[in-house]
């Protein structure tokens, strides 16, 4: 199967870079980008089931149309699949089908949880598929749509383990050619924490250029804080975090770092799924 990168889409400015910024992506590898706009299907009774069926039709095909032309205009070569059915079916379906090297959906800004969950479904994509997932900004400058030349690493300081998915990231990695460089945040009285993880990185298989790496340590309070200085330190132009699980249910007892991250970053993050214990 020829490499290939999915990319949820729709309508909205995030979408549209993340589009991009896949193409950018899949260019030094040679490979596809298939685009996937899952619309909604709304509930409907019986009395109106008919006009409403026809109503939707029209819409789909109007949106496989728009769809359609996006993937003919892109700079690599794409398909375009629209499908009205449940989200989580469509995303499993797609996957099995594709098989793709890394999941790319926009990151819209939000208010608040109901906003976030409306506009970006695909946050726990990476730890419940075990896919990578490079999330994209909405407002991410026209200039960063560029192969990245640099991408920060997260680690704590605890071992870790990442999925076959996500270790199928690494012929894109080579191709891209870009430093990893793992970095970690340290409190200002622990300032000898991270080594566990950076072992764990450099043994990981995720590109053989971890083997030869150093540390990258920031001091700060606060992780979220230390991971955007570590970014403007390294010059990154992609985050990457760990993730462990951080679903819908979590976010409402506390959240979680990644969540803070993805509030306030100006660079793509790419989320890696660990494997459980």
């Amino acid at each position: 199967m020829k490499p290939n990168l999915l990319v949820l889409t729709d309508a909205s400015y995030a979408a549209e870079n993340a589009r991009a910024y896949a193409a950018v992506l899949a260019a030094p590898l040679g490979a596809e980008v298939h685009l996937l706009h899952m619309s909604p299907v709304p509930p409907m009774t019986a009395r109106v089931g008919d006009v409403m069926h026809a109503t939707n039709a029209r819409n789909l095909l109007r949106e496989r149309h728009a769809l359609e032309a996006v993937a003919a205009a892109m700079p690599v070569p794409a398909t375009a699949t629209t499908v009205a059915q449940p989200w989580d079916e469509a995303l499993e379906e797609a996957l099995a089908r594709h098989q793709p090297l890394l999941v790319v959906a926009g990151l819209t800004a939000t208010d608040g949880l109901l906003d976030e969950w409306l506009s970006n479904r695909a946050l726990p994509l990476a730890h419940q598929t075990g896919y990578p997932l490079l999330l994209v900004p909405q407002h991410l400058p026209v200039e960063a749509l560029r192969p990245p030349r640099c991408l920060a690493l997260a680690v704590r300081d605890h071992a870790f383990a990442l999925t076959p998915q996500a270790l199928a990231l690494g012929p894109l990695l080579a191709a891209l050619d870009a430093a990893v460089v793992p970095t970690t945040v340290v409190s200002p009285d622990v300032l000898t924490a991270g080594h566990a993880g950076y072992t764990a990185a450099q043994a990981s298989g995720l590109t053989p250029a971890l083997a030869g790496s150093t540390l990258h340590q920031v001091v700060a309070a606060e992780p979220a804080a230390g991971l955007q200085q570590a970014v403007n330190e390294l010059s990154a132009d992609v985050l990457v975090l760990l993730d462990p699980g951080h679903g819908w249910i979590s976010k409402l007892f506390g959240g979680s770092v990644i969540d803070e991250v993805l509030r306030q970053t100006q660079v793509p993050v790419l989320l890696l799924a660990t494997q459980k214990n």
